[in-house]
This record gives structure tokens, C-alpha cells and sequence, in this order.
């Protein structure tokens, strides 16, 4: 079914009730926000492969054996050349949103693929470059996407889902590999999900925002209406003019100019224009060859000198270093290992199971109370649970041998998972979504994840050499440590994005004001 067919069909509803109406606004957006839960189901599968197959490998299982250090590559490649993708994505933008996504399902595909028929480590180092360059070349399209389709009163939520699919992904990939017991057969069972993902998005729109920079007005409203609900040119006219008038510069300043409002839009900017449909039907200022003052600025002026790009890229990066940096991330891919370490009487891969699904739960609850509380909010709780059950663990495995318990690490643990999902795993990546301005959002968004993922990959790499220096329990302490003043900095810094139309939040940042 075309977009076109579909919205004709949807316009057989319009006369519904309005709680009807809403429902289908809310599927619509829920429908195109599928593209980011299924790449975030693969993109947690990925990063957590490495600790469904480290352990067989280290013990020379499927025909391969690798020592430590060879397992801390596997483990981590696929980190450090997410940053490349995620640079490189900002020359594909050019394309568009939906259509660059399909296209870079292919990398995330061989990545499955090559390790099935892997003979050698390097071949294992491969797969895991690939599918690092796959995911950082969708984070930034997928994330910039959300942001743009999305509804202020929905964006938080629907964003939120997609990264409950991201730990969903965590405990898919142990439950593959705890069913087939091969980590060959988990890669290639897994090589599913990215062409699911490339055939759902040949049937959700390109963002509306990006085709109205390209002056492809009529195919923005075409896509707005599908986004809305299936619904008529006039219930999104006004909503259409506003994204003129955010985001066309030529627009706003016919608005400026003509001094006559009469509309609201759904930022709460009062716009009008009368002859709004001869403006849409000419030629963009870049169709027609003519440059916006934007167009017109030098490179770093135009990404990192103004305020509401500097001030966004540092925050997040080091929102992304309490996620990713600090290493508690990267733990995930050594689950198994640590589980290892306490001597648990029981299958470590079932136990790993268990934990990460009782950290999905923490996910769930994080979707439930963001529209509630917030983002802000949520991120301090979060925090504070999570430095706590990081000093509790490190506590005890310095006393262990006095406390002599195999289930009380199991518990904390548990703990961990669950506090790190209900908010500072997954906030820092739905915040990039919702905190740059249009120019320079693909740039941003691309900029910050690829930062996001170097933390990771140091988190990860470092990981057995920290232990070697600290102990398990030294590095756990460090990890609380490292969130008790993390706590600090977000209490004068985050600035809270629920329910807010973009450009206010694109404003706060550049007036540097949070909102409490």
C-alpha cells in the first residue's frame, strides 16, 4: 500500500470521535517509531554478543580459541568504529532520513553473517568492525528521525520503547545462544532483524522536516498527514506552517515582512502568511540557487560556535560518559565472566538471562514514569540507585570471603541492571534526539553518538586492565564513585525535554537555562 492509498484510507475515519482520533495519530507515530525499536533490538544483540560468544571461545569452542586480550578486542571493536559510522553518516543526510537507514541495514546484515563462517579471530575482529561501522552509521539517521516525526506529548514516550527494545536485544541474544548453544548459529539466527528493519522501512515516510529543507513541500505534507493519522490536508495545515516557519528561513521572514498573524502553531509561535500556497508551490531557496544566511556560514561557526550546538554536544557527551564511559556499560559484555567469578550453582548464560530481563523491567518502568516525571527527575534517581549498588558490589567482593554468599552479588547485580535501565543507560540517547537545532542536527546527533560510542569502547577495552589494577571490587567502587559526581554535575546542568516542543528545549540551550 502507497502513502497516498494509505491516507485515503485513513480519511474514511475522520468523522470519528476524537478519542479515535488520537488513537490513530498515536499508531501513526508509533508505526514509523518501529524503524528505531527494530534497529535498537539490533543494535542490543550486537553489543552483547560478545559475551554470548567470549566464553565458548576462550575455551577453543566452535573451532577457535582466543585468549584474554583477543576477547577484549571482540568485545570492543565493536565500539570503536561506531564513531566512524556515526561521523560519516552526516554525508549521507544529503539522501534523507528513511532512505539512508535502508541502505546502512547492510553492514549491520554482515556483521551477523561473517562470524558464522569465521575461522580465524581476525575474521572475528571483522565482523565486529562491520557491525561497529553499521551502528554508528544508523544512530544518528535513526535518532534525528524519531526526534522529527514525533509529537512533543509522544516523543518522550515512543522514544523511551526504543531502548526497553534495546535491552529486549540483550536478553534476545542470550536466549538464542541458551537455545541453540552455539554462538555460530546465535550470529546468523540473528542476521534476521536487520532485514526485517530494511523491509519495514520502505513503508513508513521520510521525515517532513527534512523534505521541507529540500523544498519538497507537497511530499512533507503528503508525509505529515500519514504521520498525523492518515488524515486531511486541512487538519495538518497548521502544523505544516509551522514547520515552515521553524525551519524554511524564506518563510518566516515573508512572515516577518507581510506583519500580519492570524494562526498558532503547535510550537506556540503565532504564523500566518496568506499566500502560503503560491510559496509552496515555488522553488526552495536552494532549488532556486540562492543561499540562507545559515548556508552562508563558515563550517565551525555554522556546527560549534553557536551556543545551541556547543552547549548540547558538551552536556551530552558527558551525560554519555556516566552511560558509557565510566565502563559500567561496558560490564555487560563480561557478564558472564563476573557471574563466573562468584561461583554461582547454576548456568551462568540462563543466570545472565535473568538479569538482564529484571533490567528490562527497569525499562519498562522508565517508559511508564518519564511522562510522569520526566526525564530530569528520573536521571537522578536512576543515578543515585545505581551508585549505590556499585559501591554495595564492590563492598562486598572485598569482603566476600568474610560474607561467604553466592546470592547476594546475584542480587546486586539484579540491582544494577535494573537502576542503570530506568534511566542513565538509555536518557543520554533519547536526549540527542530532541536537543539540536535543525541545522546542524544530523551533525550533532552524529557527532555525540560517535563520542558516546570512543567512551564505550574505552569502557570495554580497559575493562580487564582496570581490574588488574583496582581488583573487581576496586573497579565497581570506581564506577560508584564516578556517578556520585555525575550526580552533581546533572543536577546544574540537564534540562528537562518532556512534553517540550523542540525549539523551546533548542532555546534553553541556547540561553543555557534548565528547567526544573
Amino acid at each position: 500500500m502507497t502513502m497516498e492509498q494509505a491516507i485515503e484510507t485513513g480519511k474514511g475515519f475522520a468523522k470519528d470521535k476524537t478519542q479515535h482520533k488520537r488513537l490513530r495519530i498515536f499508531l501513526a507515530q508509533v508505526l514509523a517509531a518501529c524503524s528505531k525499536y527494530l534497529t535498537l533490538l539490533d543494535i542490543g544483540m550486537a553489543v552483547t554478543f560478545a559475551a554470548v560468544a567470549n566464553p565458548p571461545l576462550l575455551k577453543g569452542e566452535g573451532g577457535i580459541k582466543i585468549t584474554q586480550d583477543e576477547a577484549s578486542w571482540i568485545a570492543s571493536l565493536v565500539f570503536v568504529w561506531q564513531p566512524v559510522g556515526s561521523m560519516t553518516t552526516v554525508a549521507l543526510s544529503k539522501f534523507g532520513r528513511k532512505t539512508a537507514m535502508i541502505y546502512l541495514q547492510i553492514p549491520l546484515l554482515l556483521g551477523w553473517i561473517l562470524p558464522y563462517f569465521a575461522t580465524t579471530v581476525w575474521e572475528l575482529y571483522l565482523a565486529a568492525s562491520i557491525m561497529g561501522l553499521g551502528v554508528g552509521f544508523v544512530q544518528a539517521p535513526i535518532a534525528t528521525y524519531i526526534g522529527e516525526v514525533t509529537q512533543p506529548q509522544y516523543r518522550g514516550a515512543l522514544a523511551s520503547v526504543a531502548y526497553f527494545m534495546f535491552t529486549l536485544g540483550q536478553a534476545v541474544i542470550f536466549g538464542i545462544d541458551v537455545i541453540t548453544g552455539d554462538w555460530r548459529k546465535s550470529a546468523i539466527i540473528s542476521s534476521i532483524i536487520p532485514v526485517l528493519t530494511a523491509v519495514h522501512l520502505f513503508f513508513i515516510p521520510e521525515s517532513p522536516m527534512w523534505l521541507i529543507s529540500k523544498g519538497r513541500y507537497d511530499e512533507a505534507k503528503l508525509a505529515l498527514r500519514w504521520l498525523r493519522g492518515w488524515t486531511s490536508e486541512e487538519e495538518v495545515d497548521q502544523e505544516f506552517k509551522d514547520l515552515l516557519y521553524h525551519n524554511c528561513e524564506q518563510y518566516a521572514e515573508l512572515c516577518c515582512e507581510e506583519g500580519r498573524v492570524e494562526m498558532k502553531g503547535l510550537s506556540g509561535q503565532i504564523i500566518h502568511h496568506p499566500d502560503m500556497k503560491d510559496f509552496t508551490s515555488k522553488q526552495s531557496i536552494r532549488t532556486s540557487g540562492a543561499m540562507s544566511e545559515s548556508d552562508k556560514m563558515p563550517w565551525a561557526q555554522k556546527y560549534f560556535l553557536r551556543p545551541e550546538m556547543y552547549n548540547p554536544i558538551i552536556f551530552t557527551v558527558l551525560f554519555m560518559y556516566l552511560s558509557n564511559g565510566s565502563g559500567l556499560g561496558a560490564f555487560r559484555s563480561y557478564l558472564i565472566f563476573i557471574l563466573e567469578t562468584f561461583h554461582i550453582e547454576m548456568n551462568e548464560a540462563k543466570a545472565s538471562v535473568g538479569v538482564i530481563i529484571v533490567g528490562l523491567l527497569g525499562t519498562v518502568l522508565m517508559v511508564t514514569l518519564i511522562p510522569i516525571i520526566g526525564k530530569r527527575k528520573l536521571t537522578f534517581v536512576s543515578v543515585t540507585m545505581t551508585a549505590l549498588g556499585c559501591l554495595s558490589l564492590g563492598v562486598y567482593i572485598i569482603f566476600k570471603d568474610q560474607i561467604n554468599s553466592k546470592w547476594i552479588p546475584i542480587v546486586i547485580l539484579v540491582e544494577i541492571l535494573f537502576a542503570s535501565n530506568l534511566g542513565v543507560s538509555h536518557i543520554p540517547w533519547i536526549q540527542i534526539s530532541e536537543i539540536f537545532p535543525l541545522k546542524g542536527k544530523t551533525f550533532g546527533t552524529g557527532l555525540v553518538a560517535g563520542l558516546g560510542n570512543v567512551l564505550q569502547f574505552i569502557g570495554t577495552k580497559l575493562f580487564y586492565t582496570y581490574m588488574s589494577w583496582l581488583t573487581l571490587g576496586g573497579v565497581f567502587i570506581m564506577y560508584a564513585v564516578t556517578y556520585i559526581i555525575g550526580l552533581v554535575y546533572l543536577y546544574f546542568y540537564q534540562v528537562e525535554t518532556e512534553g517540550r516542543p523542540l525549539n523551546d528545549i533548542v532555546d534553553d540551550f541556547k540561553r543555557r537555562r534548565r528547567d526544573r
